[in-house]
């Protein structure tokens, strides 16, 4: 598959979550097969006036080609200068999130609160459109709420103003992430639009992505927390949408050394004290398949040091 002249190798690609898809999060992806990959929601008014924490989380290198910067906001202005810099960083595509269902963004309408004025959003992808040679892509979901689906509107709305393509989560915002997708939403986007259409939203295996495929005829699926702690879901998704048997599921000292991998990466990109910060989540994920995870999950906070956590590791995944 090609957007706009980027070519896509298979449909299994990398959701943006908040925290989590930084850099050495979405280059780990990659390299267990993610065929696309995509930051994590940055503000555009912190991107506009470059902000360094904004352009931190907007780290790229090539070496993770194709990749999408997603950014967030309603003033058109600042959304355009925001996909200029994410251009200028090298990023393959600009994302526009009108998805995002916390408070605090809806409460300033951006956002998931956006998709009750699909014009908006129009006017939004037009403004990034002439400010960008890079193709525009948009997260959205169903609608405001159950009663209120406006998938379809806003994506004719953002194809009419020039977006390559549309990431469908099959919940409508006041939904957040609680109950079950609603695949259907994602047929239903994709009969009223022209260009492709990826879906997400209950994906946590590699045959959830082939049956999500099936059902709703999506171009890509991307995954979000089926991926933490599992990044062989890519490698597995690949080979299934490629025709190939899926490889054998990891050892626990396969996982053990994805683990170390993906910290080793992260002190080199945010250092070593937000690494410990954060490792207790991180390590839980990969964790979580052991059979002593309950023991596990009271060592790891206990832990103080890399050199702990290594010993931690040896000892529980093998």
């Amino acid at each position: 598959m090609k957007i706009s002249g980027v070519a896509i190798q298979h449909p299994a690609i990398l959701a943006p979550m908040e925290e989590h898809t930084s850099y050495p999060f979405r280059k780990l992806m990659k390299d267990f097969g993610a065929a696309l990959v995509c930051s994590e929601r940055v503000d555009a008014c912190d991107v506009a006036r470059r902000d360094r924490r904004a352009l931190k989380l907007l780290f790229t290198r090539p070496e993770e080609k194709p990749r999408a910067g997603q950014i967030s906001g309603r003033d058109t202005a600042v959304m355009a200068e925001a996909a200029r810099v994410v251009e200028e960083l090298g990023f393959d595509f600009v994302d526009l999130n009108f998805e995002c269902p916390i408070r605090r963004l809806l409460a300033r309408n951006e956002g998931g609160a956006l998709l009750s004025d699909p014009a908006a959003i129009g006017a939004i992808v037009s403004a990034v459109r002439r400010a960008v040679r890079i193709p525009i892509t948009l997260k959205i979901r169903t609608g405001p709420d159950a009663d209120r689906e406006t998938a379809a509107e806003v994506g004719r709305a953002a194809e009419a103003e020039g977006a390559a393509a549309v990431d469908l989560h099959a919940r409508s915002v006041a939904q957040a992430y609680k109950g079950g997708p609603d695949w259907s939403a994602i047929a239903r986007l994709r009969a009223a639009v022209g260009i492709p259409v990826f879906g997400s939203g209950g994906v946590r295996t590699a045959r959830d992505a082939m049956a999500m495929v099936e059902a709703t005829g999506a171009s890509a699926v991307a995954v979000g927390r089926g991926c933490l702690g599992n990044p062989w879901i890519f490698s597995e998704a690949r080979a299934l949408f490629l025709g190939g048997a899926p490889p054998a599921p990891p050892s626990p000292s396969q996982r053990g050394r994805a683990l170390l991998d993906l910290v080793d990466r992260q002190v080199e990109y945010m250092g070593r004290g937000l690494t410990l910060k954060r490792l207790p989540r991180t390590a839980c994920y990969f964790a979580r398949f052991l059979p002593r995870f309950e023991e596990f999950r009271s060592g790891i906070h206990r832990v103080r040091d890399l050199r702990e956590l290594k010993q931690l590791v040896i000892d529980f995944f093998r």
